[in-house]
């Protein structure tokens, strides 16, 4: 058990805190500079529906479409913006009264083991923040979504899927916390053996999930006989892409938006298709999108962002290791001692600028991948269809006709419309 004392010292507002931690420094940069590079790139983004369309998008977008997209996306990025500025004032709130010292004293004061201790900081901070949050996902759910006709989320489903969410953290995440947390409080290899285990972890649930954690949040049906299976099939058997089964998933009882997927490994995949995709697709552009997902799987795509993913990981455990080794950073955040559960929280800030810039790497990577499985996909089924596909996709979804270079290269894992139709054209 920890006994955690509070001195005077450690409650502080902002004029008390030394500018000479590097640690307070880093973490402030780091959370005011993320906000405002979002914030910039968000009103830029914003800026750009008032450009005119190019002429390969005049026949996607008409006027009514992009006036209704840019409705979409300026409510959107209200709901967006006023979510962060108040989770932002209420960090910079806590962290500046000392707020995290006193988290500190009173989860100790519980009597728990210093392991518990340290899961249950987290587990509260965590679950604070989710109720918080709920009140703007509601907003967007069945305010945004609903006003612009997406949403068919009823009040039932939102909240069970939470509950379902909040008991698979209990049931999965809290022993890969501890089991992490246990590793930094005992082991000189620490980074290394987290590493390792979150890695392993990673790649069990790729597999695990859509077969044991999605059933739990969609139902997912077998595609009955017919010309649509038939042919999905007979795709699959010309590429030599070994198919184990083919679902038709509920996505329509949460949103109109369509989609679809691959599940598996080896000769075990699985394609699950959004209903919503077969009832706005024709069969041919239904092929050509699943083209365009046999060919991610084909060209190895998949491999090669799990690696970058477990490549960041191990930079990331690195970083967290030397960040729990130093007594500073813990005092740059109003706490004394070692509290290993509010450090990984600590952490998290910090990184943010680092896991924004190695995320521009991973996404100019998938946009890439996105060129080359179209590319696949145009030869596998020609290029007419799948374009067809895109367009509908696009105007469906009121996807941004011309989204800023800088929102792409922050956010964007898929190539905007435009560049997506110009590489087909090239290859029709």
């Amino acid at each position: 058990m920890r006994i955690v004392e509070v001195p005077p010292s450690l409650v502080f507002a902002c004029g008390f805190m030394t500018l000479s931690n590097p640690w307070f420094l880093a973490a402030l940069v780091a959370i005011l500079g993320v906000f405002h590079l979002d914030l910039i790139a968000t009103l830029l983004n914003l800026s750009r529906y008032s450009l005119p369309l190019p002429e390969r998008l005049k026949g996607v977008f008409d006027e009514e479409t992009v006036k209704k997209a840019a409705e979409y996306a300026g409510r959107s990025a209200r709901v967006d913006l006023i979510r962060d500025a108040f989770f932002l004032a209420l960090l910079i709130g806590m962290w500046w009264s000392g707020g995290f010292a006193w988290l500190d004293a009173k989860v100790a004061s519980w009597g728990l083991s210093t392991l518990w201790t340290n899961v249950t900081a987290i587990g509260v901070i965590m679950v604070v923040k989710s109720l918080l949050a709920l009140p703007f996902e509601a907003w967007d759910t069945f305010g945004v979504e609903a006003e612009f006709g997406f949403n068919r989320t009823t009040p039932g489903t939102f909240i069970g899927d939470r509950i379902k969410g909040f008991l698979l953290m209990l049931v999965l995440g809290v022993p890969l916390l501890a089991l992490v947390l246990w590793f930094f409080q005992t082991q000189p290899l620490a980074a290394l053996w987290a590493w390792l285990c979150v890695s392993a972890f990673s790649l069990i649930m790729a597999w695990l999930a859509p077969r044991v954690l999605m059933p739990l949040f969609m139902k997912f049906t077998p595609l009955g006989d017919g010309p649509l299976r038939t042919a999905i099939l007979g795709l699959a058997e010309r590429l030599k892409f070994p198919v184990a089964d083919v679902s038709v998933v509920d996505g329509s009882r949460r949103s109109s938006k369509a989609n679809a997927f691959f599940a598996g490994f080896g000769k075990t995949k699985r394609i699950a298709l959004f209903d919503t995709l077969i009832e706005k697709h024709s069969e041919d552009e239904l092929l050509a999108v699943l083209a365009h997902e046999i060919g991610h799987c084909k060209l190895r795509h998949v491999p090669v962002q799990i690696a970058i993913g477990l490549a960041e990981s191990a930079l990331m455990f690195w970083l967290l290791h030397l960040a729990l080794s130093s007594p500073a950073f813990f005092e740059a955040f109003g706490v004394s001692g070692r509290p290993l559960g509010l450090g990984l929280m600590f952490f998290t800030l910090l990184y943010q600028p680092l896991g924004l810039l190695l995320g521009l790497v991973s996404s100019a990577m998938s946009r890439r991948h996105e060129f080359q499985a179209d590319a696949f996909a145009a030869e596998a089924c020609t290029s007419a269809p799948l374009m067809t596909a895109l367009k509908k996709l696009s105007t469906e979804n009121l996807a941004h006709p011309q989204p800023h270079p800088l929102t792409v290269t922050l956010h964007y894992s898929h190539p905007p419309l435009g560049e997506r139709l110009a590489a087909l054209e090239r290859l029709a």
